[in-house]
């Protein structure tokens, strides 16, 4: 039997269960089928979302396991992060211990309990909007001009990246790069050359270059472990990698829009994102900018804080080097095999698609979800002094 709440409705619990697996905004092709809206943002819809990041998830693994979830032989891994430059000064609030008892700019010691000054410019009047815009208009050259950097480092580099916002609001990439093990190459000289990389901004015409803080490299080596959770065959390290694949993409696709859907933001923090939101939308052109300006453009770099590529970036498969996934998986295969195992195992008195119960289900959801964030923006909105 259902559980349900004092209002006669699914409690809590099942409704979150309900959510995970059903989509939330199904659209219907046919009279009596529905397909899924396979948005990317758990917000819209969780379930999903949660389809985009597990097949990512696959994708990543096979450049690192075989079928078997074996550690693949005769291979190095090294883990690059590479990051935006600084466009202000933010506050410096530690989120690891080696930064506690370092001093903001601001002239305070911020603690572990600050972290809503995380990212947060010290000063919101001078912070470069423009420049942070126009730098993340040139992400994907300047990404392509560090992998072209690695790959003359090392022809046979292969790389698996994805893009992550940080608490600045600014976008950062974090890579996999697999080298064959003979390669004389190490984490750190790979992590330089990417960094070493510049890109002309497509509108603008500007150099752009990466920042030089935040900087991450080291190698991920594939030992046999005993660790609880992890099987003795596979590298504890690589695992964490692939885990860590869906926690970034979770960052990356989430809403970055405080207010409607991050109660818990403060006035300034609210008031950063705006201003950020604005001046893509406003005061940044495009390469595909009407000549009424970036107001009147459909790019959604605009609505996106000037980045309009892709969330995650793979190597592909040509006639000199074999791609990141040794088994060739790409997420139109696996929708393809997803199809083929539904098809397969459907019920014979069952329709395509979604039934109607199950849309309707989904329209209640989605609009008790609305419901319910509205409330707690404006509660929240409200309770905050004049």
């Amino acid at each position: 039997m259902t559980s349900t709440g004092t209002s006669g409705l699914p409690s809590d619990d099942v409704l979150a269960a309900i959510r995970s697996h059903i989509c939330a905004r199904p659209y219907e092709v046919e009279p009596g089928r529905f397909i899924r809206c396979q948005s990317r943002r758990t917000a819209v819809c969780p379930s999903c979302a949660g389809l985009y990041r597990g097949d990512w998830q696959r994708i990543a693994r096979s450049g690192i396991y075989d079928a078997d979830g074996h550690p693949l032989v005769g291979f190095r891994y090294f883990f690059i992060t590479l990051s935006a430059p600084s466009f202000g000064s933010v506050h410096l609030v530690p989120k690891w211990e080696r930064d506690v008892g370092k001093r903001c700019k601001c002239g305070q010691l911020h603690t572990h309990e600050d972290v809503s000054l995380r990212g947060l410019p010290i000063d919101l009047d001078t912070y470069d909007y423009e420049g942070q815009v126009r730098w993340h208009g040139a992400l994907g050259r300047l990404w392509k001009s560090a992998a072209a950097a690695m790959r003359r480092l090392c022809p046979d580099a292969e790389y698996f990246a994805v893009r992550e916002v940080q608490a600045r609001m600014a976008l950062h990439v974090h890579a996999v790069v697999r080298v064959p093990a003979w390669a004389m190459v190490d984490a750190e000289t790979m992590g330089n050359g990417a960094r070493s990389a510049t890109a002309m901004h497509p509108a603008t015409g500007e150099i752009v270059e990466w920042g030089k803080r935040g900087v991450q490299d080291r190698e991920i080596r594939a030992r046999l472990t005993e660790t609880d959770g992890v099987t003795p065959d596979m590298s504890r390290a690589a695992a964490r990698i692939v885990s860590y694949v869906g926690k970034a993409l979770g960052y990356s696709l989430k809403d970055v829009t405080p207010g409607e859907r991050d109660e818990a933001a403060t006035p300034e923090r609210v008031e950063f994102v705006i201003r950020l939101r604005q001046t893509a939308r406003l005061g940044v052109r495009c390469v595909d900018c009407p000549p009424g300006g970036p107001a009147d453009c459909t790019r959604r770099a605009h609505d996106n804080l000037g980045y309009g590529g892709h969330v995650v970036t793979v190597s592909r498969p040509t006639d000199k080097s074999q791609g990141w996934s040794l088994s060739h998986l790409t997420r139109k295969r696996l929708r393809e095999e997803r199809k083929a195992w539904m098809e397969a195992n459907r019920p014979a008195d069952v329709g395509g698609g979604l039934s109607d119960a199950d849309v309707r289900l989904a329209e209640w959801l989605a609009e008790q979800a609305a419901r319910r964030a509205r409330q707690q923006w404006e509660s929240s909105r409200n309770s905050r002094a004049p």
